[in-house]
């Protein structure tokens, strides 16, 4: 019986063991990138960087609402299609604001360990990425996950108005 009971538990323990492993404080366990990192990870990403133009019209409106005071941290996964995509496009915007104040963090979330592993940030509630999640005076004020809706500028401008 003792025997049994002792299979079984080492069973659970070694089944258990990922999911006790990859739960906890995640956000802070990631690795923190600069948007230099992000657009020397392969030529693609620098491609997406160059050929997206941002609209003027709507730049030149996000800079009235945007300042010190919003802060924006972006879940991407530099292996993931719909970042490569998406976040140097994001950096372009960023970029063509040309305000040194902005409250901007990247992090790169590895892939899941397995399919039953839902979130990549468990505490924010990360499934998918990327994930850009916009702050003011630290309430959350929205988010782009995967895809914008409209387009990453005019999801921007919805959630400074």
């Amino acid at each position: 019986n003792k025997k049994y009971c002792n299979i079984i538990l080492a069973t659970l323990v070694l089944f258990l063991l990922p999911f006790l492993l990859i739960s906890g404080d995640t956000a802070n366990k990631l690795k923190t990138l600069t948007k230099d990192n992000i657009l020397n990870t392969a030529k693609e990403w620098q491609n997406n960087y160059h050929k997206f133009q941002p609209d003027e019209g709507m730049l030149d409106i996000l800079r009235t609402k945007v300042d010190g005071t919003l802060k924006i941290v972006v879940y991407l996964g530099i292996w993931c299609d719909d970042s490569k995509t998406n976040v140097p496009k994001f950096i372009k915007i960023i970029d063509s604001l040309k305000m040194d104040d902005l409250n901007i963090k990247y992090y790169d979330v590895p892939r899941k360990a397995n399919k039953n592993v839902k979130y990549y940030v468990k505490e924010l509630k990360v499934e998918r990425v990327p994930t850009f999640i916009f702050y003011r005076d630290d309430a959350e004020l929205g988010r782009i996950i995967e895809n914008p809706q409209n387009s990453l500028i005019e999801d921007f401008l919805e959630f400074v108005f």
